[in-house]
């Protein structure tokens, strides 16, 4: 079974070439919809007919205006065409708007089509004859050079057939089109009708949708719904790119949408008043483009005032001979653009068509001209992976990391490492990882007590600019990859902290000894340094350099030598644990504790006591009550 082939063709030419009419002779269909279009006899808006040429391929026909004010119109149309035909009338030959028609399909990057003299009835063979050679080298160099050129008469019928058939072998040699890929539709027509509510049109561009999709409505960023979807006026489950589509939307109303919006799935494209692009001239044009002149900007239906900034030329056209330059647009609107999307460019005044523009980043930073480092960005996007950008990007990101969101496909890329929402460059993250062992040998040689350095002055001094909780994260995600650990709130070389040297270890124990043999009876810091002799004996001994009170306190709460009862006092584990002992004898007999009987348990005063107490209760060892204390859960479980 031949797979199905869904296609846009547009149909371009001068006014009055007789494109409608030869759609109207190939589909049946009368795309002069509005009453002002039958009564003048050209068309105003864009038309649309379905077109089944058979062997599965379907065409989505749509008819561009072809008089000049009209064509902002065909712009429109124009975007999601795959394959056109270019129409010259046998009576007339090639016209203005002919050329200017050929150069904006040119532009917009249409692959394929066909060459179609009409209105062969109304002359004889030497005039299909001029101007069937007039367009051959009118398409020279374009997409058309080379494509087939047929004559017919849609009155009369004749060369409908051999035209129908020179299409499907051109539609046969395009690509499928693709249904992978977020979900874009351009809108074209905008209107309500009764029981269905807001009703938008246009070419889809990428993806597919169905009913009950949620989607956004661009540029604003409004929520819709999809209540309903129809493939070329016919109801449908699905629709997919390629076709022309109708879509019913909930959570909107008429004024909110026009033509140029797009209905998208998040992430598909974004809102700018910045974009990168490679600007081509068109053929048809002699005329020079200025630095930073004003220009209407054309894309996806959507007209916006920009100006145009040469980035690496000092003008496009005229004598200087280039006739492509990479640019960046600075827009008076915001247009929903993505990289590789077409553009066209119009001058302000008069307006005609010029060049035609490749959308390569659609969120830049402003550049200078002549400036190398974003030229050489903007030529990998160009012409080389999109993903050795993004890399270089995340190079220079240094620390700071760039969304993942914003990544080209670099899941399991080993170059990158994720840490949340964000990717870092790996070697230069790892760089920093090398960095920070360095600092932490160095802080271990000046604090040997302490387990390590804590997170937050370890960001300070290595300078990593994002919050607190991206570091953590970043330290964390480090943690199979570097020779340092992270502990609670700390970085350390080891889980237990520097290994420590023969004369500062005895030290150790001693204190510990000393902080055993007081019991629950802490006499303080600054008293137990006056009396204890390791410490004065430290104060001699340059190989204990180190061991002050404070650093000795808090490497033995660290290592769980102590337990901290609050900042200023702390016990030993046998004290601690002795005293819970007596607690759960006391409650096994008794339901409730006052303080006088908790004295008498603990053989406490006040002033240690009421500190001892109140970290029972934040432990859950005790709960209070009022003015006593009955058994905590961790005392009652003996945890």
């Amino acid at each position: 079974m031949t797979e199905p082939r869904h296609f846009i063709l547009g149909a371009a030419g001068h006014v009055d070439h007789g494109k409608t009419a030869l759609i109207t002779a190939l589909t049946g269909t009368n795309t002069d919809r509005l009453k002002e279009e039958q009564s003048r006899g050209i068309s105003i808006e864009l038309g649309f007919a379905e077109f089944d040429l058979g062997g599965g391929v379907t065409l989505g026909v749509v008819d561009m205006p072809g008089h000049e004010k009209f064509v902002k119109q065909m712009v429109s149309g124009a975007g999601g065409v795959d394959l056109a035909f270019l129409v010259v009338a046998a009576d007339e030959g090639v016209m203005p708007q002919t050329i200017e028609h050929l150069g904006i399909l040119d532009s917009l990057g249409v692959q394929s089509g066909v060459v179609v003299i009409t209105k062969i009835d109304m002359v004889d063979e030497d005039f299909i004859a001029v101007a069937s050679e007039e367009a051959a080298e009118l398409v020279e160099g374009t997409f058309l050079e080379g494509k087939p050129i047929v004559p017919v008469s849609a009155h009369a019928g004749s060369g409908l057939g051999k035209l129908k058939d020179a299409l499907r072998s051109e539609a046969m040699k395009l690509p499928v089109r693709a249904e992978e890929g977020l979900f874009r539709l351009p809108v074209d027509r905008v209107f309500t009708m009764p029981g269905a509510g807001v009703i938008v049109t246009g070419t889809c561009w990428s993806g597919r949708v169905a009913v009950g999709d949620k989607l956004l409505a661009q540029p604003g960023e409004l929520p819709v719904r999809v209540r309903e979807v129809q493939v070329h006026g016919a109801r449908s489950q699905l629709g997919s790119s390629g076709q022309r589509l109708a879509l019913a939307l909930h959570g909107i109303k008429k004024d909110d949408i026009a033509r140029g919006f797009q209905i998208a799935a998040a992430g598909a494209a974004r809102p700018t008043r910045r974009i990168d692009l490679r600007a081509t001239l068109m053929p048809h044009y002699g005329g020079v483009i200025k630095n930073r002149q004003r220009l209407h900007v054309h894309h996806a239906g959507r007209e916006v005032l920009g100006r145009i900034i040469l980035l690496d030329a000092q003008d496009l056209g005229g004598d200087s001979g280039e006739r492509s330059a990479l640019a960046q647009l600075h827009l008076e609107e915001e247009l929903v653009a993505a990289r590789g999307d077409r553009l066209v460019l119009r001058f302000y005044s008069p307006v005609t068509s010029i060049a035609g523009g490749v959308v390569l980043d659609a969120a830049p930073r402003p550049h200078k001209r002549f400036d190398e480092r974003p030229l050489a960005a903007l030529a990998v996007v160009e012409n080389g992976d999109v993903g050795d950008l993004f890399r270089q990007n995340l190079r220079e990101a240094a620390l700071a990391g760039l969304p993942a969101v914003d990544a080209p496909g670099l899941e399991g890329d080993e170059s990158v490492l994720a840490v949340g929402k964000l990717l870092y460059d790996r070697e230069r993250v790892l760089g920093l990882a090398t960095d920070l062992a360095g600092m932490l040998t160095s802080y271990a040689g000046r604090f040997p007590l302490r387990l390590g350095i804590p997170k937050e002055e370890a960001r300070r001094k290595m300078k990593f600019k994002g919050g607190a909780a991206q570091w953590s994260a970043l330290c964390q995600a480090l943690g199979t990859e570097v020779d340092w650990v992270v502990v609670d709130d700390r970085i350390c070389l080891t889980p237990e902290g520097p290994p420590l040297q023969e004369p500062l270890a005895a030290a150790v124990a001693e204190a510990a000894r000393e902080l055993d043999a007081f019991g629950l009876d802490w006499p303080g810091l600054e008293r137990w340094a006056e009396d204890s002799p390791v410490f004065q004996r430290a104060g001699r001994e340059p190989e204990l350099a180190g061991f002050l009170p404070p650093e000795v306190q808090r490497h033995l709460t660290d290592h769980k030598m102590a337990v901290p009862i609050n900042n200023e006092y702390i016990v030993s584990p046998k004290a601690f644990a002795d005293l819970l002992d007596r607690l759960q004898s006391y409650f096994a007999s008794a339901e409730e504790m006052i303080f006088a009987t908790f004295r008498e348990v603990s053989g406490l005063t006040r002033k240690l006591g009421i500190p001892m107490l109140e970290y029972l209760d934040q432990t859950e060892r005790t709960v209070r009550r009022g003015d006593v204390r009955v058994i905590g859960p961790r005392l009652e479980n003996k945890e």
